[in-house]
């Protein structure tokens, strides 16, 4: 043999000794009855896991927060609106874990909401008539200003939550996604990550 070759020969060995240390291994395959012995559970969607419960809000906010969703984004036809979508029962578990400046609008609005239904119409906002609910939020359609009163404030904080979460929520996301190419969802929910 010629020393050139030989000492190719050796230059090789190491090399093939350590892809050899680099293949994976390989673990042994379970017995069949280990395999039967796997529990499956099945992964799930919180939010579909169970209902939500108000904690923040008291009966009569909560009552209010809902009326207000519903005449804010209400249902249209298969679109589902604000109170289907549950953005009431996430705005109360927001609200619940926001600042305390934001708590604080929202509790005196909403509490401002049911004064003004009972003080002019003598119901709670829950059991105002569109018609009176519309004289109430005429707020709404006051030209915007940079500093408003803190009931016209309330509103439309109120209203721009109302509308981030309702679509936001996979309700509407499933029927948008299906009548427009644009609303697939994308990067608006998030899911858990496995």
């Amino acid at each position: 043999m010629k020393r050139r070759s030989l000492l190719q020969a050796l230059t090789t060995v190491p090399a093939v000794t350590l892809l050899r240390a680099q293949q994976p291994v390989v673990p042994p395959k379970p017995s069949p009855a280990a395999v039967e012995e796997i529990p499956v559970i099945e992964a799930t969607i919180p939010d579909l896991a169970g209902t939500t419960v108000a904690s923040f809000f008291s009966e009569a906010q909560f009552a209010a927060l809902r009326r207000l969703s519903d005449l804010i984004l209400p249902a249209m036809g298969d679109v589902p609106g604000a109170v289907r979508t549950r953005a009431p029962e996430f705005l109360d578990f927001l609200v619940g874990e926001s600042n305390a400046e934001r708590q604080k609008l929202y509790r005196e609005g909403l509490d401002a909401l049911n004064s003004r239904a009972e003080r002019q119409f003598h119901v709670p906002f829950a059991k105002a008539t569109q018609e009176q609910a519309d004289l109430i939020l005429l707020p709404l359609r006051t030209e915007w200003t940079a500093s408003p009163d803190q009931f016209t404030g309330f509103l439309r904080a109120a209203k721009a939550d109302i509308l981030q979460a309702t679509e936001s929520s996979q309700d509407w996301i499933r029927i948008m996604s299906k009548r427009v190419r644009s609303a697939g969802g994308l990067g608006t929910y998030w899911f858990p990550i496995e």
